[in-house]
């Protein structure tokens, strides 16, 4: 039936057809703060019969071209120009808007028609510019105490978008500023910032000629004035020879002092110590040392004065008087001084030093008597030199031992008898003699190094060692530390002496700082800091075995491979840590906080083991975290409304506390969770929230009462099946227009066809006419007029979108008639 009806109405096309005609009802001027989807006018095309619009009508060569205009079809022929929104109607920039409107007709046919818009003024409130401009925010002046009566301290600008002359109000008026025509705030009193008020909190308003108006919000702070020096007070050490004496001196005085001091006193040795007054009581005083040296130095806040670097006046370039002042300053740099001039005095304090501190001699199988095997070469700074003097310490050395001091050359040792490898002697010794000689001067004897001697008998070294295994594998727990035990590992030497062999890592512990260390003769493997499964899962080190032959030592290689096992050390992190956000108090409940969500991470869980738990700071429970475990950026959700007006509710800062729990699930239970915290900042701004409308319609006898119903509930589970049959649904209407499309093609082409046939058989000057003249109207419900009055009852439910929560789409009002 649908086809055979389109087939009669291409039948019927013939003669001239006309262009298209704009009727344009216009709503009138515009009030530059009209809402978004303000209807601006009515727009209907007439078309000639059989024709039919190509698309809708657009607006062309729009003036200016940036406009916020769109049409909006309502009938078939019948459009709305509406308000955007975008850009927004401001008299101040544009009065008048220039719109075009372009429309196409099948048959190539065109017409256009001009609308103009006219916007009309709005008396709009006045506005501070600069740092008045934030109504939220309070502007801080610092002033001095002696600033004079009538002076001017700021200026507040503000402007109106109509250019009215505006005046200024300051309160209170008892504050001692004053506020003329133009803004300019000045002091109308003198000012002692001795006194109690030491700050004022000033209110700025600016009011147009209409009344509007705009506040804004100062703070004066009063600055002490800092004008007289402090005063200084030191007491000075004296330290000669060991002992200690004290010289006192003040600033005020204005003389130098001097004071001795024995070189090598320890650094941070105490010398000084200062005190400091100043009458302005602005307690910011401070200590100084001006130096050219950097001998000495000062504690900024104590006022002692200790030594910072060695005193030595053998020391190349070293000055025997060393001299520095000693300050006290306030904030404005007001000081006080005194010059000391500190004299070294010298002392022997100087050790005797060697070439060599360690002496090593290698011999193989066998050493030949009287064999010199150490040479010791050693030397004191002392002027003039002190003689040297070498004594045996320790070990094989003197009468009847295997070595001695050459007789007059006490820094030369000798062997006293020949020392065979195989001897029981020197197997019952280890083959290596170990000897210390002690170095001392003439003056200081206690001053003494000590030089030690090494004596290695070797034999030949023929076989190379041998690890037990070639590659050793251990696991070590993410939370072990430092001295854990990782492993052993163990090589064989046939050599004599048997397994004489030190272990040492050489490859694979590629950190800054080595994780692992080895004991050199156990070859046990321990953490020396605790690991980290997230940086690095495996290690792969080399492991060398060095047999005990100095000259020429033989080598083994082992891998050892260490897997690090994962265990749950790290709470989760959030990024950005503090969140920050404003919200009116008629927010509605389930609404999403401006849109916030958090963002957490754990290096060492999955994102969905997280849940959230607000801590502290929920006052009332306004909030809540959605969901609440399963996503690494769950939303903060209004889940209570506020009221201001009852005094359920006075706070309006909310400084929320939230938890950030990784239950690390393992196995199905939470294992050693860890917990992070995110910061929430919300702030509810209070609006004037008129009364809800009241929905209803009234008419004799009837009353109509509007229930809006949320069939939402947590039980629910059919909710989500039902919207996924929805877009199955969908995809099927889409793909059923997609063949209707096809079908229509296709009898579009055949009706033309038999239309030039059948063109020729018609006689001209027949008309055809499609559609009922008559329409059917709609039954209305009607109902008698009895004197009993009825209640009729409309239900509206409204579909809810599930996203883990319930939302009630608007409240419920009924109303009954008595």
């Amino acid at each position: 039936m649908p086809s055979f009806h389109f087939l009669f109405v291409l039948l019927a096309a013939s003669g001239v057809r006309a262009a298209p005609n704009f009727v344009v009802e216009n709503a009138g001027p515009l009030l530059e703060n009209a809402s978004d989807h303000t209807r601006v006018a009515t727009v209907t095309v007439s078309l000639s019969p059989h024709t039919s619009l190509v698309g809708d009508p657009i607006i062309l060569n729009a003036s200016p071209v940036v406009h916020p205009f769109v049409l909006s079809r309502r009938a078939s022929d019948l459009w709305d120009l509406f308000i955007t929104g975008v850009p927004q109607l401001d008299f101040e920039e544009v009065a008048l808007y220039s719109l075009t409107i372009y429309a196409k007709d099948n048959h190539e046919a065109t017409a256009s028609q001009t609308i103009f818009v006219q916007i009309e003024d709005v008396n709009e409130p006045p506005t501070f510019t600069g740092s008045l401009s934030q109504e939220d925010q309070v502007t801080e002046i610092y002033i001095t105490e002696d600033t004079a009566p009538g002076t001017i301290i700021y200026k507040a600008a503000a402007k109106d978008p109509e250019d009215a002359v505006l005046e200024y109000f300051i309160s209170p008026e008892s504050s001692g500023f004053t506020i003329d025509s133009t803004g300019t705030i000045s002091t109308a009193t003198a000012l002692d910032f001795e006194s109690d008020m030491r700050s004022f909190s000033l209110v700025i308003k600016v009011v147009d000629p209409g009344g509007l108006f705009a506040i804004g919000n100062l703070k004066m702070f009063l600055i002490n004035v800092n004008n007289k020096d402090p005063t200084l007070t030191c007491s000075l050490f004296n330290i000669e020879n060991g002992v200690l004496s004290v010289t006192s001196t003040n600033s005020t005085l204005h003389h130098e002092v001097n004071i001795i001091l024995d070189e090598e006193i320890p650094i941070g040795k105490m010398i000084a110590m200062c005190q400091a007054a100043d009458e302005d009581n602005l307690g910011d005083l401070t200590f100084g040392l001006e130096t050219g040296d950097g001998y000495f130095a000062i504690d900024k806040e104590k006022g002692t004065v200790v030594t910072t670097s060695r005193l030595d006046v053998e020391k190349t370039g070293f000055a025997s008087a060393l001299s520095f002042y000693i300050k006290a300053c306030d904030g404005d740099q007001r000081c006080a001084t005194i010059l000391v001039t500190t004299y070294i005095n010298g002392i022997n304090d100087n050790s005797p030093f060697c070439d060599q501190y360690l002496i090593r001699y290698t011999g193989k199988e066998e050493i030949a008597k009287d064999t010199i095997i150490a040479k010791l070469s050693c030397h004191d700074l002392d002027k003039p030199p002190d003689t040297i003097h070498y004594a045996a310490s320790s070990g094989p050395v003197g009468t009847g031992q295997p070595f001695e001091q050459v007789p007059n050359a006490e820094n030369f040792i000798q062997v006293t008898k020949e020392l065979d490898y195989e001897n029981p002697e020197v197997v019952a010794a280890g083959h290596i003699y170990e000897m210390m000689i002690l170095v001392f001067d003439d003056l200081h004897p206690s001053h003494t190094v000590t030089v030690t001697i090494l004596v290695e008998i070797a034999p030949d070294n023929d076989f190379s060692p041998k690890f037990q295994a070639s590659h050793y594998t251990f696991s070590v727990p993410e939370t072990s530390g430092a001295f854990y035990k990782v492993g052993q590992v163990a090589a064989i030497d046939e050599d004599h002496p048997p397994n004489c062999l030190t272990y040492k890592i050489t490859n694979g512990d590629i950190q800054a700082v080595q994780r692992f260390w080895i004991h050199p003769f156990s070859g046990v493997i321990e953490l020396t800091s605790q690991p980290d499964y997230e940086s690095m899962r495996q290690y792969n080190l080399t492991v060398q075995a060095v047999d005990c032959d100095r000259a020429h030592p033989r080598t083994a290689v082992a891998t050892v491979t260490v897997d690090i096992e994962d265990e749950n050390d790290e709470a989760p992190v959030c990024i950005p840590y503090l969140y920050k956000a404003v919200i009116s108090d008629d927010v509605v409940v389930g609404t999403n906080v401006n849109g916030l969500k958090l963002n957490c991470h754990d290096r060492d869980s999955q994102d969905f083991e997280m849940r959230f738990e607000i801590a502290s700071g929920n006052e009332n429970l306004h909030f809540k975290i959605d969901p609440s475990r399963g996503t690494n950026t769950p939303k903060l959700i209004v889940k209570n409304p506020f009221n201001f007006e009852s005094g359920a509710d006075l706070q309006q800062q909310y400084h929320l506390v939230v938890h950030v729990i990784d239950d690390n699930l393992k196995l199905g239970k939470a294992i050693n969770p860890k917990t992070g915290t995110a910061v929430i900042d919300i702030y509810v701004r209070r609006i004037s929230t008129p009364p809800p409308p009241t929905s209803s319609e009234q008419g004799k006898g009837l009353t109509i009462v509007y229930t809006a119903i949320n069939t939402y509930k947590n039980s629910d589970w059919y909710v989500p099946f039902i919207f996924t049959l929805m877009a199955v649904f969908f995809v099927g209407l889409v793909f059923w227009m997609c063949f209707l499309l096809w079908r229509y093609g296709n009898i579009k082409k055949c009706s033309l066809k038999m239309a030039k046939e059948d063109s020729k058989l018609k006689p001209k000057g027949v008309k055809y006419v499609v559609g009922d003249r008559s329409q059917k109207e709609k039954n209305i419900i009607t109902e008698s007029r009895n004197k009993k009055l009825d209640a009729l009852t409309e239900t509206t439910i409204y579909e809810t979108v599930f996203d883990g929560e319930a939302i009630d789409p608007g409240m419920m009002h009924l109303y009954f008639l008595n």
